[in-house]
Parts: C-alpha cells; sequence; structure tokens
C-alpha cells in the first residue's frame, strides 16, 4: 500500500471515530436531560403509567357488560338445575323406589306416594330444580372471584353442598326410613349439589361472551330479555338475587367502592368466608348422614 493510500484510510477511519464519539456524546447528553427534567405529571399519572398492562380500579363497570354476566349466570344456573335439580332428583327417586319394593304404596316426606310417577310431579321437580339452579348461578356469578382457577366446578359443587346437603340429607325425614338402601339415597342425593356445580361452570363461561358481546341496541335488548325471562319462573328468590345485584352494580359507580372492592384485602375475606362456609356446612352434612347410617 502506497503512503497516499495509506494516509487516506487513516484518515477515514478517524472521522468514523469521531461521527461515533460524536452520537454517543449526543445519546448521553440526551439520556441526562430526560433523567434530569422535572416530572409534571401528577402522583396518580405516575403510578399508572407504570402499570399500563394493569386495569385501573377507578373505571367504571359498563352496565352491559354487568347485566349480560347477570344473565350468562342466571341462563347457565336454569339449565344446570334443570338437568342436575330436576332430572337428576327424578332418576334419584325412581331409583330407590325400584331399589325399595317393600316401601311401594307408601307416603314419602313430600306426601307422594312411592313408585307412583305423575307429570304434575315431574314438572314440579323441573320447575323447582330450575328455579334453584337460577340462585345458584348468580351465586356463582358473585364469587367466581374466589374460587380457584383449576376444579372450580367441582369446588362450587362442594360449597353448594356445604349450603343445601343438610336440607337433602336431613335426619328427620322419613324417606330415609322407608327407602333403601339408606346409603345410596345420601348419595345420590348428595351428588346432585356437585353435579350442578360440574355444570354451572362450563356453561356460564360459554354464555357470558354471547350476553357480553357488543351488538346492536335492539339485539342486545332482545338478548337480555330472553335471558331475564327465566326469572318468572324462579320466584322471588331469583328477583331478591338480581336485586342484590343490581345494588352491588350501583355502589361500584362510587371509585372510593370500587378502590377497596380491588383490594387483596376483599380477595383475603371473601375466600377466608367461603373456607368457613364449605368447612362448617360439610361437617354438618357429614354428621346428618351418619345419624341416618347408625
Amino acid at each position: 500500500m502506497s503512503n497516499i493510500e495509506f494516509s487516506r484510510a487513516a484518515t477515514a477511519r478517524t472521522c468514523t471515530q469521531r461521527d461515533y464519539d460524536r452520537s454517543m456524546w449526543k445519546m448521553t447528553e440526551s439520556w441526562k436531560e430526560r433523567v434530569q427534567a422535572p416530572d409534571h405529571r401528577g402522583p396518580e399519572q405516575g403510578r399508572a403509567s407504570t402499570k399500563s398492562n394493569e386495569p385501573l380500579a377507578t373505571e367504571p363497570p359498563s352496565f352491559r357488560r354487568t347485566l349480560g354476566i347477570l344473565v350468562s349466570g342466571n341462563l347457565a344456573g336454569a339449565l344446570a338445575g334443570l338437568i342436575a335439580g330436576g332430572i337428576g332428583s327424578r332418576l334419584a327417586m325412581r331409583t330407590l323406589a325400584l331399589t325399595s319394593p317393600r316401601a311401594q304404596g307408601s307416603i314419602t316426606e313430600a306426601e307422594e306416594v312411592v313408585g307412583r310417577i305423575t307429570l304434575e310431579g315431574t314438572l314440579f321437580l323441573l320447575a323447582a330444580g330450575a328455579a334453584l339452579g337460577m340462585a345458584g348461578g348468580l351465586a356463582y356469578v358473585a364469587v367466581k372471584r374466589w374460587l380457584p382457577i383449576r376444579g372450580t366446578g367441582l369446588v362450587f359443587g362442594l360449597l353448594v353442598l356445604a349450603v343445601s346437603g343438610r336440607l337433602l340429607v336431613n335426619p328427620d325425614n322419613i324417606d330415609f326410613v322407608i327407602l333403601d338402601p339408606a346409603w345410596l339415597g345420601i348419595t345420590m342425593f348428595a351428588s346432585l349439589p356437585i353435579l350442578f356445580g360440574l355444570l354451572v361452570v362450563p356453561f356460564q363461561g360459554k354464555l357470558e361472551p354471547i350476553f357480553t358481546k357488543a351488538r346492536s341496541p335492539l339485539a342486545t335488548a332482545l338478548l337480555l330479555v330472553a335471558g331475564l325471562a327465566p326469572i318468572a319462573v324462579g320466584g322471588s328468590v331469583a328477583v331478591i338475587l338480581v336485586v342484590l345485584v343490581a345494588g352491588g352494580f350501583l355502589l361500584t359507580r362510587s371509585p372510593t367502592v370500587r378502590e377497596v372492592w380491588s383490594t387483596t384485602t376483599v380477595d383475603i375475606y371473601g375466600r377466608a368466608v367461603l373456607g368457613a362456609t364449605a368447612v362448617f356446612g360439610l361437617g354438618f352434612f357429614a354428621w346428618g348422614a351418619l345419624e341416618i347410617l347408625a
């Protein structure tokens, strides 16, 4: 390489190094200006910007979405109650009638004749199952925040058993005296709340996107009316639950209530209440079952 070519190459390298040093100096000065610049945003804005991926507790819930969730729980509960409480209880009673030949013609606690299937009795069981199911579906929507992600249906079914188990398996019920075997009756009736929980959870999960999806006002109104129509069958229990949920929605319009409701303290107390209910209710149910089997 000649002296001229060597000099040109050295000059090019020197210029490239100067350009690189100059760009690095500009980047450093720019970074210093951003760090030293005062933050004119308020403290709430500063905290919100660091949590852009988290939902803000100050954002009020959508009325359409809240009502859609309510309707999905209502319908899911009605369907699950119709299957578990209506059809399931009819099959349980029929099975116990077949396994108790000596009880044929006896009068049950509900003043029904063992072995006789009537249309009125079947319709009553279906309506009662759907009505109680709506109450259970709305209860699931209210407490599902505190239920585990895995095994949600089973856990909620056990909670329903804890609440209703002693009513289904009552030692003072004469049906467990005239129907044999008693253990079969206890097992079949105790499985109904668990079956309800296993059904209502997936049903509600499938229906929620349908009723909360953005649609035209007319289509949304028609879907909501159709979803709330079963309340006419649910009677006072379903109406009371809907009123409670609506009252809760109105309370959440308050920023203070929303802030408190979104805290982990509420989650801790909610799970504690559900756990205590499960332990006490299941224990009470087991006590009644042991009295029947004794």
